[in-house]
């Protein structure tokens, strides 16, 4: 009994390292639509020629700015703080 919870607590710790957000996976179906497959942009900015940093990226999906864009956690996105990091670290992947 004692090996069976060591070896579910470590597929445990495991499955979670192994299913870590994926930022491509969560952009394409959360932002994608309005800021385009390639962050081009179609009804929201484009994301390619931003200036803001990662973590600034993921601070304004996670919280958004007073009265230009309401944050991301509700509604269609609905993301999580860990969700906004990976995404905004896609994002910055897409800058030109």
């Amino acid at each position: 009994m004692k090996r069976f919870m060591m070896i579910l607590a470590a597929f445990s710790v495991l499955s979670t390292m192994v299913w870590a957000e994926d930022g491509a996976a969560l952009y394409k179906a959360k932002c994608a639509m309005c800021h385009g497959a390639m962050g081009e942009g179609k009804v929201g900015p484009s994301l390619q020629k931003t200036s803001l940093s990662e973590k600034q990226i993921a601070d304004l999906i996670a919280n958004g700015a007073a009265g230009k864009k309401a944050p991301h956690t509700k509604g269609v996105a609905g993301v999580t703080a860990d969700q906004a990091s990976a995404i905004a670290t896609y994002v910055a992947s897409l800058k030109k």
